[in-house]
């Protein structure tokens, strides 16, 4: 106010000069300006996304005691692996890399759950070797992982049911590589006349393991299930109502 004042009083003198002898109040300075960078402060997530995508870290925990009780004492190499997916939809908590089940490696290696890979430990330890031994007189030695963990519906499809393979929880061979060097594809060994009339060395193994592999997993798809599955063999722990199975 003061300030204004004696302004006035300056803008109505004819000494102007007088004025701006007066002693004005002036505003203060500025400082001067230093050169600071600004402080970087950490981004806050919520805490529901800050672990593992939404599974958080009670889950992801259990799911890796989980799996190492599944897998302790077994013959089988592999990796944990950290979450797959988004909780509520694709993915699984506490994965793990597949890499060989006893002397039959995964190729490539699959991620799957812990659940999975004891049933498919299962399945090549007291079937896929001891048949091919008694039915080839060769050792398996290579499994082709034709599909393992893939967000996705079932078959492909845009809409429908979330595929096991969303959850790590099912596997696809299509071909299998033998001791001596040889390979068998579900694809040309499954069909043909010497195999429909139970001539064919290769194909009655196949038969024999995918029976075998009906007992382990609740579904085993395969040639003549559906035109989804006519070269390879779909294993999953599908989770039924009444425990039911589906093997075609």
């Amino acid at each position: 106010m003061v300030f204004r004042f004696i302004a006035l009083i300056c803008a109505l003198s004819v000494n102007l000069t007088v004025c701006l002898a007066k002693d004005v109040p002036l505003p203060k300075q500025r400082p001067p300006l230093l050169n600071l960078k600004p402080e970087k402060k950490p981004l806050l997530k919520s805490p529901a996304l800050a672990v593992g995508n939404g599974w958080g870290q009670a889950v992801i925990d259990a799911g890796r005691v989980n799996c190492a009780e599944r897998l302790r004492g077994l013959d089988i190499d592999y990796d944990p692996l950290p979450p797959l997916g988004n909780a509520g939809g694709c993915g699984t908590p506490a994965p793990i890399l597949l890499r060989a089940i006893g002397p039959t490696r995964i190729v490539p290696s699959a991620e799957v759950n812990c659940d999975f890979a004891e049933a498919l430990h299962d399945w090549v330890i007291t079937s896929l070797q001891p048949v091919a031994r008694e039915l080839l007189k060769k050792d398996v030695t290579v499994i082709n992982n034709a599909s393992a963990y893939v967000c996705r519906r079932r078959n492909g499809l845009a809409s429908g049911k979330m595929s096991e393979h969303g959850i790590a929880n099912a596997f696809n061979i299509a071909s299998l590589q033998f001791s001596d060097g040889s390979t068998t594809s579900i694809k040309g060994d499954w069909t043909g006349v010497a195999q429909i009339m139970g001539f064919s060395a290769k194909g009655n193994f196949l038969r024999r393991v995918r029976s075998d592999a009906c007992i382990r997993f609740t579904t085993v798809l395969g040639p003549g299930s559906d035109a989804h599955h006519g070269d390879h063999f779909h294993v999953d722990l599908a989770k039924r109502r009444g425990g039911y199975r589906l093997c075609k």
